[in-house]
This record gives structure tokens, C-alpha cells and sequence, in this order.
């Protein structure tokens, strides 16, 4: 920042000088009548208002006279209204209204209208507001943006004290669902949402998306997932705010069951996980807990359903790809259509010889046959392990 060239000793500002304590009284009244945001009770007290406009006026006046300009009481009435929240236009405007009255009273204490001194001032006090000015709002935007640092930090810490395990009863996530806004009742869910692609933010659209279903968010996004708690006022509403989040999300995503207290939350984070992970591997969908148990189930003991497929499965998964896939395909379809084969010979198109034909093959590979019912429950259940876990051949 370039400071104003400076004249030689000016009589009419070392004058005003002497008597700036009433003129920073004046100042300070005439800001207060100016702007809403200086009545009783607001951001700054009088005398921390007085103090601000004195040191200002003292150091624009020395200038004036020929000192060299100190903008360190601009910089600091910059940081403090930041702080306080005074708006920067009132900041602005304050130093116009100081600006005026310096004319003001230079005019007064002139010899008259030729006066050459207080000409010799005119440029230079309206160079030395801009100087004071632009410095206070650089001082204003360095702190608004280390405030706003320090405020996102604390919403950062608040969320996950929220979504913390509070094994040992703790009641912390009450407080911090009070500081972030959230009512402590309602009917609330937890989601996980896996994304397709690592890392890819949470659309833009999708807090106001479910606000406007009548939910209210907080969300927790981490490099690998995002974690949200959506609070309703009431089931229909989390409903439809659930199938809102579908439409407007791409990945895994995972939803709790509804639960009535934020003591709830780390059960309920539990719950999302699961489910989130109930959607197979490369694939996109919603899944709500207790929707599929037996994918809940499967992904839960993952370890032991890999082994329990390898042993059901194994003959058909180490098929060449198309082999298998057509065998697999089949079981799925046995399934979906419950065993009626004209159906399953419909949506595979093919002919119901070669579905019995398929089925015989899974037969014989497996030990395993579709109308036995122990034997086809297990058929069944390492079909879900594959379609659920992304199981292939020597995995």
C-alpha cells in the first residue's frame, strides 16, 4: 500500500491535534446516529468505539500536519470490528463521517477562504482516508477469514463429538446437536454414503434438496464416505427425505433405522455402515437397514461367508467367466421367479431345457440340488455372499 506524500508542518491540523478528544467525542456521535449497529447494547461499547475513533483521528491529523502516516490503529479497528461483526460498509462509512469532520473543523480554525494551509490539506486528507480505509478492511478480511477458519474448526470438532462411540453413556452428543442448531427431538436417521469415485464430494444441492423434503443435516464428509444425520419432524417425513437422498446421490448409501434420541446416534451409525456396505461392490442403490438381513448378515461375517461360499460354490466360480456367469445367472433367476422355470426360461431367454439343463450342471458341480430345501437354502445363500461381497474365483 502506497502511504500519501506528507507536507511541511500544517498550523491548522497541529490545532485540531490538540483538541482531538472532543473531536473524537463528536465523531463518535455522529457514528452512533449514523449507523443501526453502534445503539445501546451493540458490538462495541462507547468507549471502545471512542478509543477506536481517537487513535484514527490522532494519527490522520499528525499526517496532516506532516507526520509520517501510522496505520496501526486502521489495521486495529479493521480486526476489531471483524471480530465484533460490524458490517464492513458501517466500517467504511465511519471513516467518511471522520474524514467530513476533520474538513469541518480545519474550515473552522482557517484564517478564511484563501486560507492556503487548509487548501494544502484538502488532497491529502481525502489520500489519507482512502490509506486508513483500505488498510482497516485489509486488517477486516485477514480476520474475517481467520474466523471463519476458526469456526469451521469448531463445527469440525462438534461433528464428531456427534458422531462419536459414546460407549460409556456419555451425553456430549446432546451438547453438540445443541450448538450446531438441531433439535433435540424429531425422528432421526443416520446415513453412510459410499461414493462411486474416492474422494468425490457431496453435491452441492443436497443439503437444500432435503431441507425442502423437511429434514434438517449435518454431515460429516471424510475422504472414503460421508457420514450425515438427517432429523424430521416426523416417520412420513424421514421417508420422504430418505428417497430424496436416493435421487440426488450417486454410490452405496446406507440408512439406520428411525431412532427418537441423538443418544442413539453411534448404534445408529453402526447400522448405516452395514447397510451401505449391503450393496454390492461397483454397483450404485439405497439400502435401509433390515431391508436385506441376509446381506446385513453376510457383510457383517464376511470372513466366515467367503469360506462358506468356496465350499458351496467353488466348482461353479472357477468356471471359465462365461460358463460361470450362466450358471450363476440361472440360480439368480430360480430364485427371483421361485422355481417356476417357464419364467426363469422367459427372462433368460432361452428354452426351459436348457434352464433344467443349467440347474443339473450347478447340481453336479455343487452336490447341491434347487428342490432340496436345505440344499438349495445354501445354493441361495452363497449366491446372495457372491452378489454381496463381489466373491470371484480365487479371491
Amino acid at each position: 500500500m502506497n502511504s500519501p506524500t506528507t507536507p511541511r508542518l500544517n498550523s491548522p491540523a497541529l490545532l485540531l491535534l490538540s483538541d482531538v478528544d472532543s473531536v473524537a467525542e463528536e465523531l463518535a456521535v455522529r457514528i452512533t446516529q449514523a449507523d443501526r449497529f453502534y445503539v445501546d447494547g451493540g458490538p462495541l461499547a462507547e468507549e471502545e468505539l471512542r478509543g477506536a475513533c481517537r487513535d484514527n483521528l490522532a494519527e490522520i491529523i499528525r499526517a496532516l500536519a506532516g507526520a509520517e502516516p501510522n496505520l496501526k490503529p486502521a489495521l486495529a479497528v479493521g480486526r476489531l470490528k471483524a471480530e465484533r461483526g460490524v458490517p464492513l460498509a458501517a466500517l467504511l462509512h465511519a471513516f467518511r463521517l471522520g474524514g467530513r469532520l476533520i474538513w469541518e473543523q480545519l474550515t473552522a480554525l482557517s484564517k478564511g477562504p484563501g486560507d492556503p494551509e487548509v487548501h494544502e490539506c484538502a488532497t491529502l486528507l481525502w489520500e489519507l482516508i482512502d490509506a486508513f480505509s483500505d488498510a482497516a478492511v485489509e486488517a477486516y478480511r485477514d480476520t474475517e477469514t481467520l474466523l471463519a477458519h476458526s469456526d469451521a474448526q469448531a463445527r469440525y470438532r462438534l461433528i464428531r463429538m456427534l458422531f462419536d462411540d459414546h460407549a460409556d453413556g456419555s451425553v456430549r452428543s446432546l451438547g453438540a446437536l445443541r450448538t450446531l442448531g438441531v433439535p433435540e427431538d424429531g425422528v432421526f436417521q443416520v446415513v453412510v454414503i459410499i461414493p462411486a469415485d474416492p474422494g468425490q464430494a457431496l453435491p452441492a444441492p443436497v443439503t437444500s434438496s432435503l431441507r425442502d423434503a423437511g429434514a434438517q443435516t449435518v454431515w460429516d464428509s471424510q475422504a472414503d464416505v460421508h457420514i450425515g444425520l438427517l432429523r424430521t419432524a416426523s416417520s412420513r417425513e424421514a421417508v420422504r427425505a430418505v428417497d430424496r437422498l436416493g435421487q440426488a446421490v450417486a454410490g452405496r448409501i446406507g440408512v439406520s433405522a428411525e431412532f427418537g434420541t441423538p443418544l442413539g446416534i453411534p448404534e445408529a451409525l453402526g447400522q448405516a455402515r452395514l447397510a451401505a456396505r449391503s450393496t454390492p461392490p461397483g454397483t450404485e442403490g439405497l439400502v435401509r437397514f433390515g431391508s436385506d438381513p441376509m446381506a446385513h448378515l453376510l457383510v457383517t461375517a464376511s470372513g466366515a461367508a467367503r469360506v462358506f461360499t468356496e465350499s458351496v460354490l467353488g466348482g461353479v466360480l472357477r468356471l471359465p467367466p462365461p460358463d460361470r456367469d450362466d450358471l450363476l445367472s440361472v440360480l439368480a433367476e430360480w430364485y427371483r421367479c421361485h422355481g417356476a422355470a417357464g419364467e426363469v426360461a422367459e427372462a433368460l431367454h432361452c428354452h426351459r431345457n436348457t434352464v433344467r439343463y443349467r440347474l443339473r450342471k450347478v447340481r453336479d458341480l455343487t452336490g447341491r440340488d434347487v428342490t432340496d430345501p436345505v440344499q438349495s437354502a445354501e445354493l441361495y445363500a452363497a449366491l446372495r455372499s457372491v452378489e454381496v461381497l463381489g466373491i470371484v474365483a480365487d479371491e
